[in-house]
Formats: C-alpha cells, sequence, structure tokens
C-alpha cells in the first residue's frame, strides 16, 4: 500500500484532477499579484540565478497563469535563465503534469523554450526541497490545507472540521500545527535574502459569539457525507471503512496562520521570515453561473460531484485496502454518484461561497 505521506495531498489521476479543478484554477488568480510583488521588490541578490517553485503542482494546468505571472516578474529585472521547480508528492500524476508543460497552448513555456527550464521535485513540501538561499520565489495554491499524513479515522464526518469527535479533531489540529512550522522551517532556509513564498489556500473563518467558524463549503460537502452515511447503511462500506475515510486536511483561521509570526518567525539557523501580506477573501461558485443561465441541475451537479472526487478519491481509495481495485472503484462510483444526485436535487442550497486567505511571506535580508 502507498503510505499515508504520500496518499495525502495526491489527487486522482489521468488527468482527472485537472479536468475538474475550476474551483482551484480560480483561486490562484487571486495570488497572481501578490507573485508579482514579491519578485518585484526583492533584492538584486535574489535575482542572480532565478529560480521559481511552484509547492503542490498536482498535475500542472493551475500552475501555468502563476508561473507566467512570475516569469513576466523576473524578467522585468534580468534576462537570466530562469528555473521553474514544480514539487509534488511521489504518487502525483507527472505524466498528466509533464504533458501540460510540453502541450498546453497555455504553457508558460510558449515563447521561452530558450531561456525558461522547467524541473521537478517527487517529495512532501514539509521536507527539504532546495539548497539554501536559492530560491527567487516560491508559490503554493490550494495546497497547504493539506496535511504531511492522515491523522487516522474520524468517527462521524469525513470533513475533521465538520465533525463531533474531539479527540479525531484534536489530532488533526495538531498535526496542522507542526506541518505549518515545518513549511516555514524548510522556506526559511530555502529562499534566498529577501525573497517571498506567496500562497493562496482555503480559509476557516473565526467563530464569533460561541458559533463555530464556516469556511463556505459545508452543504456541498454534506451531501457527500451523507452519501457516505447511506453507504454504510446499507452495507456498501464497513463502519470501520466509513471512519477511514477521512479528508486529510485542516482549513487553517487567520489566527493559525498568523501563530508563527509574534512578530516574526526564526528558522533553524536563524533565518528570519516575516508574514508581509494576510488578505481573507472569498470565491464564488465557479459552477453557479452556468447553472443560472441554463437551469441544468444534471450538469451542475456532474461538475460539482467531479471536483469533490478529483481530490478525494485517492484518500477515499486507501479507506479500502481490503477490496479489490474493481471493488474499490464500484464502491466510490456508488458514492460519487449519490452525492452528485442529492446536490442535483437542490444545486442553489448547496452552491458554496469559498473562504479563500492570500500571503506573502519575506525572508528578511
Amino acid at each position: 500500500m502507498t503510505s499515508d505521506e504520500e496518499v495525502s495531498g495526491v489527487m486522482a489521476g489521468d488527468g482527472y484532477y485537472d479536468r475538474h479543478s475550476a474551483t482551484q484554477q480560480g483561486a490562484a488568480v487571486i495570488g497572481l499579484d501578490l507573485l508579482r510583488t514579491a519578485i518585484a521588490e526583492s533584492d538584486r541578490g535574489a535575482m542572480e540565478s532565478p529560480k521559481i517553485a511552484d509547492l503542490g503542482c498536482a498535475q500542472g494546468h493551475n500552475s501555468l497563469a502563476p508561473m507566467k505571472a512570475a516569469i513576466g516578474a523576473v524578467r522585468r529585472r534580468t534576462t537570466a535563465d530562469i528555473d521553474i521547480v514544480h514539487t509534488d508528492l511521489p504518487g502525483n500524476d507527472w505524466t498528466s503534469l509533464f504533458e501540460v508543460i510540453e502541450h498546453d497552448p497555455a504553457s508558460y513555456m510558449v515563447g521561452h523554450k530558450n531561456d525558461v527550464h522547467p524541473s521537478v521535485i517527487g517529495r512532501s513540501f514539509y521536507k527539504e526541497l532546495f539548497a539554501p538561499a536559492t530560491l527567487t520565489a516560491a508559490w503554493s495554491s490550494s495546497s497547504l490545507h493539506w496535511l504531511s499524513a492522515s491523522p487516522g479515522p474520524v468517527a462521524d464526518n469525513f470533513f475533521v472540521q465538520s465533525s463531533t469527535d474531539h479527540v479525531a479533531i484534536e489530532r488533526y489540529r495538531s498535526r496542522s500545527v507542526t506541518d505549518w512550522t515545518d513549511f516555514l522551517a524548510r522556506r526559511s532556509v530555502e529562499l534566498a535574502p529577501t525573497a517571498s513564498v506567496v500562497f493562496v489556500d482555503v480559509l476557516m473563518g473565526d467563530a464569533r459569539g460561541g458559533v463555530a467558524g464556516t469556511m463556505g463549503s459545508e452543504a456541498l460537502f454534506d451531501t457527500l457525507e451523507q452519501a457516505l452515511r447511506a453507504a454504510r447503511s446499507a452495507g456498501t462500506i464497513t463502519a470501520e471503512e466509513y471512519a477511514a475515510m477521512v479528508y486529510p486536511t485542516w482549513f487553517r483561521s487567520l489566527d493559525e496562520v498568523r501563530a508563527p509570526f509574534a512578530p516574526a518567525f526564526t528558522g533553524p539557523g536563524g533565518e528570519t521570515l516575516q508574514l508581509v501580506t494576510l488578505e481573507p477573501t472569498t470565491l464564488a461558485d465557479p459552477f453557479l453561473a452556468a447553472y443560472d443561465t441554463s437551469g441544468d441541475a444534471g450538469a451542475y451537479a456532474r461538475q460539482q460531484a467531479g471536483f469533490l472526487r478529483g481530490f478525494l478519491e485517492p484518500s477515499f481509495g486507501t479507506a479500502l485496502p481490503r477490496r479489490t481495485a474493481p471493488q474499490r472503484t464500484a464502491i466510490l462510483d456508488a458514492v460519487f454518484a449519490d452525492a452528485e444526485r442529492r446536490i442535483a436535487a437542490d444545486p442553489r442550497a448547496v452552491s458554496p461561497t469559498y473562504k479563500l486567505a492570500a500571503g506573502r511571506i519575506r525572508r528578511a535580508a
């Protein structure tokens, strides 16, 4: 079996994730100006051998616009050759990434065959990836909520932050704190002085007046949760399998993002990171406008179910280790088809407005 560490964050393969990631693509756009500013404001030393890290690249389509923005910003500073390094877990769909970079009409390589050099690293971004002080900038979008490994089963909901399993909640929260610290420690070493990592990620709203915070897609997630419970009730999956079908993530609040910066984060060698920008924002449902125009609830439901399956199928599949591959496929087909039917029953009731945060973290000179 693939390790929990490798599965946590791997997307559905054969290009499926890319084809169903309009939401993540919309999120990435939010951080482009921050990325341009980060490169423009870095010192000349960070431009000597320009290297841009794409942390959590998945299958590449949603990296094209950010890498184009980074190349454009670097070109305004220097004519030096640029290295673009895409990173993700060893089990990532690298074949689809290579196809996108080489053949997509929107590839950042168009017009840059001789001066931009793409490469990949198959390793978790919670570990060391680059030599010290070599990164001109780093980028991460829709990735930092993924935990380095699954903290284990959850009794009553695939999304732990909608659970009442307080023991599981604390396990996931604790792993998130460790992972965020590890991510910052690695980047503090790898960024050149004055270079930045720019990120866009999902945001858990702060609790207010005793009411728990929300992240905007609870109703959509609930359609899948109801489908999982129905499968358990029907005996399609066991109670043990149900509890193991988890989304191994933690959606941080603004306070949780800020926590290591008090007022600055100190890396393992004394390097200093400053949280320059942290902006909460929202992202509209990318599929709702088409539904409003067409009234086609089935098409809307297929898009949302595909979106959910794109990032959850690999993690859910690991909850079925004693099933054959055809059995796993049949079970997950049925679960996501049931979620699709529930979405189609009332699209407006489940349509999300996502909460996001865009941030920039700069290594001090």
